[in-house]
């Protein structure tokens, strides 16, 4: 048996009157999350461990069996694990590439960059601001990282959390790094990158926010916590980051950028075939465009990565799957909410879809956020999709 857990972020969401009083995953065209939750088994969890603020770095991990008390670690500690350990004595803070005008924070995603932008923008920071004491590290697209050696990041707040709002009582209380805010801002605002996106009309990426910092924590070894040989597939660097700490291997997709035009084929192919012919017994798959879309506001664009999900990820995963014999559960679920309506993450339930080739039912309840299975607790997730519940 292979086990695969496949994640649309943010994925769950409110209903929304101009679709009709539905939420965007009820009215999203998806022929294969319908066919799998009439044969499987749909019910609601919460991943989010009291205390805990909403997000994706508390809900994966409780997710893959780690404890509440990692839950609150810093993010960017994991983030940097994707480029190797940090080296004694030196910190990590997420460095994320905004859209700021008079003060206010527009844009946690510096207006929609293109990958070459991010790049671009990231290149000129590392080139102005590294010195001994601080390195820039690249993630994916406009999130970014910090390195500094001395004194500890501090953990300071989401910029999804503070989108429209004024950054002047939001800045860290950190004096290097509002040093380093205000020096991005000089080197970003009149980038030949910005110049052009003002010119076509679009929000410039001028300032850099620093988030996410605190202490590296200790997690599990998963395969010595499930027996399971596991890999992860996402364009995304805090999973990448998570899963190099739990000893899954991290698998490469070309052109896996967490968007809505990430390389979902390739997500897709790269997870059937750690599970066929890498040796895998479990797989991870992650999509970060639902989240996207909802810290964006953007209701078609959630729509349609609900729908990239279920037919260009998962129908092409479990039809290859079908056709090559292989016996799996898979475990469909968002991390979190992330409302369109209110553009951040919140803490709410969110609905959960288990499919079992072996174990096949015809009267399944649809897989949207309303649906009238159980509710299960969020630590114990992991557990239901190894059937041991």
């Amino acid at each position: 048996m292979k086990y695969i857990i496949a994640i649309g972020d943010g994925m769950a969401d409110l209903a929304q009157p101009s679709l009709r009083d539905e939420t965007p995953l009820s009215f999203a065209h998806t022929p294969c999350l319908d066919r799998l939750a009439r044969r499987g088994r749909v019910g609601s969890t919460c991943l989010i461990p009291p205390g805990c603020a909403p997000g994706s770095l508390p809900a994966q991990l409780t997710l893959l069996g780690c404890p509440p008390a990692v839950c609150g670690c810093g993010r960017a500690a994991l983030e940097a694990l994707a480029h190797g350990p940090l080296a004694d004595g030196e910190s990590a803070v997420r460095c994320n590439l905004v859209a700021l005008s008079d003060g206010r924070l527009l844009a946690h995603d510096g207006g929609g960059l293109t990958a070459d932008e991010a790049d671009a923008l990231f290149s000129a920071l590392r080139d102005t601001l590294t010195d001994e004491t601080h390195r820039f590290l690249p993630g994916a697209g406009y999130r970014g990282l910090l390195v500094r050696r001395g004194a500890p990041m501090p953990v300071g707040i989401s910029p999804d959390a503070l989108l429209g709002q004024p950054l002047a009582g939001a800045l860290p209380e950190d004096d290097d790094l509002v040093r380093l805010f205000y020096a991005g801002q000089a080197v970003l605002t009149d980038h030949p990158v910005n110049q052009a996106r003002a010119a076509r009309g679009q929000h410039p990426a001028n300032g850099i926010w620093f988030w996410g910092g605190g202490a590296a924590p200790v997690l599990p070894d998963f395969e010595a916590q499930t027996g399971l040989c596991g890999a992860v597939v996402t364009g995304v660097p805090l999973l990448r980051g998570i899963a190099r700490g739990m000893g899954l291997t991290v698998l490469p997709v070309d052109g896996a950028d967490g968007s809505l035009h990430t390389n979902w084929e390739g997500k897709a192919f790269a997870t059937f075939d750690a599970l066929t012919r890498g040796g895998f017994d479990f797989a991870l798959v992650h999509a970060e465009a639902p989240d996207e879309a909802g810290h964006a506001g953007s209701l078609p664009e959630k729509v349609a990565a609900i729908e990239y999900f279920s037919e260009r990820l998962l129908d092409r995963l479990t039809g290859w799957l079908d056709e090559a014999g292989t016996d799996y559960r898979l475990l469909v679920l968002a991390d979190h909410p992330t409302p369109v309506l209110l553009r951040v993450h919140t803490a709410g339930p969110v609905p959960w879809l288990l499919y079992d080739r072996t174990r096949e039912r015809t009267t399944g309840e649809p897989y949207r956020e309303d649906n009238a299975g159980p509710r299960v607790p969020g630590a114990q997730m992991l557990t239901l999709l190894l059937g041991e519940e």
